[in-house]
């Protein structure tokens, strides 16, 4: 008898929630998430962190409970991740709230996504995904395309100059075609002559902001190590210069020749000079 009447009971309350919850449906204005931006909150070699954010809108004159957002992620068409956020919060009535994921890629598909945009110079995403607040799905989907920055080298220059230190200033141009800066956290670079390592260097936190930018990388040559003297250095002054910049993006090489005895011999003749 006593189990007869549990069962009764449970039965009555489950009907009662699913009819309070189907008249809750019918008085409720739904709310609508619209997709708002996207950003990226981390770019290094061993991780890439995208940031979508959706703007979720309730039309009610009281509070709502956002329970949470499933997302799925798709680089050309394959999906790459999915995941569920936790509880985002409450929403209060007649406002709205962004909500923002945290997409992380690593691993094989960071080596995948870094495979073609060196080979594309570019990426087609798509965020897809469910919004779920007092028993409602609400739907978000954003397609686009993530461009790699265009790299040239625009200038070099010979800030100081002797037979033990060579200090030049390599000046680059990076165009981000992207609605959205880049947090560059490493530019690795370095200078070679005739495959010996010349120097090695490292540019941290760099931000590339949509539109043209200037990125300066200090460097410095010893050319004692390259030439026993100074006569030998003279008697075959052009040194040829590799240089190759690495980010988690995009790389650039460049080659230049520089003439070092236009150097020494104008600094020779300034010291005559004073004398």
């Amino acid at each position: 008898m006593i189990k007869k009447l549990l069962v009764g009971v449970l039965v009555l309350t489950t009907t009662a929630c699913t009819t309070l919850q189907h008249e809750l449906k019918n008085y409720l204005n739904k709310p609508v998430v619209n997709y708002k931006s996207i950003s990226v909150g981390k770019l290094a070699i061993d991780a890439i962190e995208l940031n979508p954010t959706f703007n979720v809108q309730n039309k009610n004159a009281f509070p709502i409970p956002i329970n949470e957002a499933t997302y799925e992620l798709y680089l050309n068409n394959d999906k790459v991740l999915d995941g569920t956020t936790n509880a985002i919060g409450t929403l209060p009535a007649n406002q709205d709230k962004d909500v923002t994921l945290s997409l992380n890629l690593t691993q094989e598909t960071l080596i995948s996504l870094q495979h073609i945009l060196l080979r594309d110079k570019q990426l087609n995403y798509r965020v897809k995904g469910n919004v779920n607040a007092m028993g409602l799905t609400l739907p978000f989907e954003k397609s686009d395309t993530l461009y790699v920055p265009d790299l040239k080298v625009v200038d070099m220059q010979v800030v100081n100059a002797s037979f033990t230190k060579l200090d030049i200033m390599l000046k680059l141009e990076v165009t981000n075609t992207n609605n959205f800066n880049l947090p560059l956290e490493n530019i690795h670079y370095s200078v070679s002559s005739n495959r010996n390592i010349l120097f090695n260097g490292d540019l941290k936190d760099q931000n590339v902001a949509k539109g043209s930018n200037t990125i300066q990388l200090p460097l410095t040559i010893k050319p004692n190590t390259l030439f026993t003297n100074i006569f030998a250095l003279l008697n075959n002054p052009v040194l040829p210069l590799h240089f190759e910049i690495n980010t988690p993006l995009f790389n650039k090489s460049y080659d230049h020749s520089l003439n070092l005895s236009s150097f020494f011999f104008a600094k020779e003749k300034l010291n005559t000079f004073n004398l």
